[in-house]
């Protein structure tokens, strides 16, 4: 078995808690984030805190990824692409996107799913997107301690 197949069946298997999080989480983002009168209901960078909580708890070292679009390069303005999220048809567009990641596998209940951080891009925005750490392992405890 391939070590990126172990990853993935390690995590379906391992992380039962994390699956039951971001199956339900992903039933509550079906409305695109918001409420029935169209206010935003969840926050993306809360969800990766609860989700890196529960990781921490089974023992494992998460940390959290900032996602943007694509820069845009123009000499003149310092601005990326637009993320727009397959799962929402394109109804909405955001600036930015907070994750989880842990053990080379993405955390994003907008999908439902553990998916490995190579596939990630395309099966949330369906292309190219830049990733960035912003809290890494080793200051992951500290930070949701705050």
């Amino acid at each position: 078995m391939s070590i990126e197949k172990d990853n993935i069946e390690g995590a379906k298997k391992a992380e039962t808690s994390v699956l039951d999080y971001l199956t339900e989480k992903n039933k509550t983002l079906k409305n695109d984030y918001t409420t029935p009168d169209g206010k935003y209901a969840e926050s993306c960078t809360l969800i990766a805190i609860d989700i890196a909580k529960i990781l921490l708890s089974e023992g494992k070292k998460p940390e959290i990824i900032f996602v943007t679009g694509k820069r845009i390069d123009n000499p003149h303005i310092i601005a990326s692409e637009s993320l727009r999220p397959t799962q929402y048809s394109g109804k909405i567009s955001w600036g930015g996107h907070v994750v989880c990641a842990c053990e080379g596998m993405i955390y994003d209940p907008m999908i439902g799913e553990p998916v490995q951080t190579e596939d990630y891009a395309h099966k949330a925005f369906g292309g190219d997107i830049e990733m960035k750490t912003t809290v890494t392992q080793d200051e992951i405890e500290e930070f949701i301690k705050k």
